[in-house]
């Protein structure tokens, strides 16, 4: 006989030290990884995490127990020269006495109810399979890695630079370069010094490229796994600095008896341009309704975010000097977008050429995920073809991203 479907659970935060703790012990026993690594991640860094104040751990409930938890946090994510506010969650879980009884469902509806008060545009996860899409999110961040021979890449290593262990005091510097490779990398986040200094335990291995006065010009996070150097991250000033992080790596991994580097970076970030001069695989990994997903929180809110970025796209477009207006029918509300000689405006309203999509499917749109032609082409759509055009200029192919440091 199944257990009943909790009709009394309430959704709120963590309301004192207690529970708060009680929360922490429950998401920490749910990790696959180290309980103890988790509670002490959970109670220290963690809870002092920029974007993440004590009502921000979610708790639902029901009959005086705590049954279920997740953690929220707020960042900004970049998409061209937009800036939309995310909610991201994680380390969501149900006590295993209340399982199968519609906790995480009520848990996330009540956390996107709040997200959605707080004037989040967007939700995002790194989730189990099949469960979120009812919620409306979508598969759209992918990984990415380039796999190199250590052999080819060890011998160019110039010695122009020193190269030592990071320390807190190369925290600017060190953003200063992540932030300028980002800067074309769609939904990236954008990350503070404070980002760094709350999770520099898992930062601290990292290694920095001086010049010989001392000068931060490069940096990359390296760990080894059973088969091969993996560089989480790297940045530099410069291509020079940047091809001398690439043969370091290459020498780390021959000194630890490892044949190949794995780099994990976007098509668009500096070093992947630099990693096609060698023999090289490019992969891109992606796990259909699970993994990295995104969902519309305030949806008109969002469209709203995305105009500066739009009228940047339209004044390279063919459509920069027109008249041009389309209207997205998305799961039943009109949203008109209207460019007129390359200022572009969003109203909650009907309009001419009428295009009708899901919500999934405009967020596939608005990160690039998806080719606008492929999603216009999956069923019969009769619209202009200055708005097919206006349409194709704002939803370019993108490679959605977010560095694994990041992932909550």
């Amino acid at each position: 006989m199944g257990l009943s479907v909790a009709t009394d659970l309430v959704v709120r935060p963590a309301a004192d030290d207690e529970e708060l703790h009680l929360a922490n012990e429950l998401m920490a026993k749910s990790n696959v990884g180290d309980t103890a690594a988790s509670m002490r991640w959970l109670e220290s860094q963690a809870a002092s995490y920029p974007g993440l104040p004590p009502e921000h751990t979610r708790i639902a409930v029901l009959d005086g127990e705590i049954a279920g938890a997740l953690r929220l946090t707020t960042e900004t994510m970049r998409i061209g020269e937009a800036r939309l506010k995310v909610g991201g969650l994680g380390w969501m879980t149900t006590a295993p006495r209340h399982r199968h009884r519609g906790v995480c469902t009520q848990l996330l509806q009540g956390t996107l109810k709040y997200m959605y008060e707080h004037r989040c545009h967007v939700s995002m996860l790194f989730g189990i399979p099949n469960f979120y899409r009812r919620f409306g999110y979508a598969t759209t961040l992918a990984s990415y890695t380039i796999t190199l021979d250590a052999a080819e890449a060890a011998s160019s290593l110039s010695g122009a630079y020193k190269i030592r262990k990071v320390k807190p005091g190369d925290i600017a510097a060190i953003q200063k370069m992540h932030n300028a490779a980002d800067s074309n990398v769609a939904c990236s986040l954008v990350r503070s010094s404070a980002h760094l200094k709350r999770k520099w335990d898992r930062f601290k291995t990292a290694k920095v490229f001086t010049s010989q006065q001392g000068k931060v010009l490069a940096y990359a996070l390296t760990e080894l796994d059973e088969r091969a150097l993996l560089v989480h991250e790297a940045a530099a000033d410069d291509p020079a600095a940047a091809l001398d992080v690439i043969a370091h790596c290459a020498r780390l991994a021959q000194d630890n008896y490892k044949p190949r580097i794995r780099f994990s970076i976007p098509p668009e970030h500096p070093f992947a341009h630099l990693l096609a001069r060698y023999d090289s695989i490019h992969e891109m990994h992606l796990a259909r309704d699970r993994g990295g997903m995104l969902a519309f929180v305030d949806l008109g809110e969002a469209l709203e975010s995305m105009v500066p970025e739009w009228e940047g796209l339209v004044a390279h477009s063919v459509v920069a000097d027109r008249h041009c207006e389309a209207t997205l029918l998305v799961e039943g509300t009109s949203y008109r977008l209207r460019a007129h000689h390359g200022a572009v405006d969003v109203a909650e309203s009907a309009g001419k050429n009428k295009f009708s999509l899901s919500r999934a499917d405009l967020m596939r749109l608005l990160t690039g995920y998806s080719h606008f032609e492929d999603v216009f082409q999956q069923e019969r759509r009769l619209i202009a073809a200055d708005a097919r055009a206006f349409l194709a200029a704002i939803f370019p192919k993108r490679n959605p991203y977010v560095h694994t440091f990041d992932r909550l």
